[in-house]
Order: C-alpha cells, then structure tokens, then sequence
C-alpha cells in the first residue's frame, strides 16, 4: 500500500491557533489497483514543538485494512508539512 498523493487540499476555518483544519483528497496504490477518497485531517503543534496528525471522515469502504492506510496517510501529511506544502 502506498499513497501516491494528497490534491485538492484546503484549509477549513478555525478558531484555535494551533490546530490546523484541512480537508484532502487521496490517491493510494494497493493490489495493483489505484484509489481516491476524499478524508479531512487537522494538524495540532504542541508547546514543546510537537506534531500530532489527526485524520477523519476515511470511507470504511476500501478493500484493504484501515489501519496501515491511516498510518500510510499521516506519515505523508507529516511530511507535506515539513516540506511546507500545506496551504
């Protein structure tokens, strides 16, 4: 399983500073066979400087196990992040 992309990101409204809102569409490769689904995520930064990746609305409809897809998708929202990629 591997994520291919996030496209379409934009960022939700919010009232607390340090929690970033974002709602996505993914595109993820697994079986040979690729999908997209549309999931919304928040990004919470910590006082000492830590990350913490939510993730919601993922269909429990892909043929695959949720958990490495989440696992999957919060390693590259990190990382869009990091790289400042994120509107």
């Amino acid at each position: 399983m591997k994520v291919l992309e996030v496209k379409s990101i934009s960022k939700a409204d919010g009232y607390i500073y340090y929690i970033n809102r974002y709602k996505a569409t993914a595109v993820i490769e697994y079986l040979s066979k690729q999908e997209s689904f549309p999931f919304t995520f928040s990004i919470e930064y910590s006082p000492l400087g830590g990350k913490t990746v939510g993730l919601a609305d993922i269909p429990s409809t892909l043929d695959y196990p949720l958990l490495p897809v989440r696992k999957a998708l919060k390693a590259f929202v990190l990382q869009l992040e990091s790289e400042n990629k994120l509107p």
